[in-house]
């Protein structure tokens, strides 16, 4: 099988160092078409992504997905064709994904909406800043009440009204909006659900650890 890649991959004839600069040539290029029209192929997919959702309750493959008729139509009126698979598929994903466009972790069909999908409606009534900072200060929150309030966690109501991101922007646009991104948020660890309680999941203390760490190291520094 190794070989047969490899004979694909450089036909005889073809020096592999050239072949091997023309393709990340063309993967370099087909990323600068997504980026350019991001927000419209972003959408595209997470609409495609919800779908699924609601017609079989799991989330798409990641070869679903690309195979879609959304994914067809917007690589065949940007670029003409659909592009090779395996330089194209997991750049695009990976810039919908820091985008905030689609979510996932390592489990089987865990592909969901990202918040960008959700907060695409809402303009400047919600903030803007990145998933991976909504992501936290939602964890936070969730750990501070229940440490004041005897182990008892919060729900989306007090999260949606009081928490807000550094310029005091809301992060939710009200309780319906924050019910409706706890997917993602659980799906990338921010958030863990037991007994339908609301927790702290395994990258926000993974984060919290980082940057208590972080903080020690410039205190130490600064003491020096």
């Amino acid at each position: 099988m190794e070989a047969l890649n490899a004979a694909h991959d450089y036909p005889p004839g073809m020096n592999s160092g050239d072949a091997l600069r023309e393709r990340r040539a063309e993967s370099k290029y087909l990323q600068s078409l997504v980026r350019a029209d991001a927000a419209v192929l972003g959408e595209m997919l997470a609409c495609e992504i919800a779908d699924h959702w609601v017609t079989h309750g799991v989330g798409p493959t990641w070869h679903e997905l690309w195979s879609s008729d959304r994914s067809n139509d917007w690589w065949q009126y940007t670029l003409g064709e659909l592009p090779d698979h395996r330089l194209a598929r997991n750049p695009t994903f990976a810039i919908l994904d820091k985008l905030g466009w689609i979510a996932s972790n390592s489990s089987s069909r865990s592909l969901c909406t990202g918040r960008r999908f959700h907060t695409r409606f809402h303009g400047d009534h919600v903030s803007s800043a990145t998933p991976h900072a909504v992501g936290f200060l939602v964890a936070r929150f969730i750990g501070v009440h229940r440490r004041l309030h005897n182990g008892e966690s919060p729900g989306w109501p007090e999260i949606a009204a009081t928490q807000a991101d550094a310029k005091g922007i809301p992060l939710f646009f009200n309780a319906l909006d924050g019910h409706a991104q706890q997917r993602w948020l659980h799906t990338q660890g921010w958030i863990r659900l037991v007994d339908n309680q609301l927790r702290r999941g395994e990258r926000a203390k993974s984060e919290t650890h980082r940057r208590s760490k972080l903080k020690r190291a410039s205190a130490t520094l600064h003491a020096a």
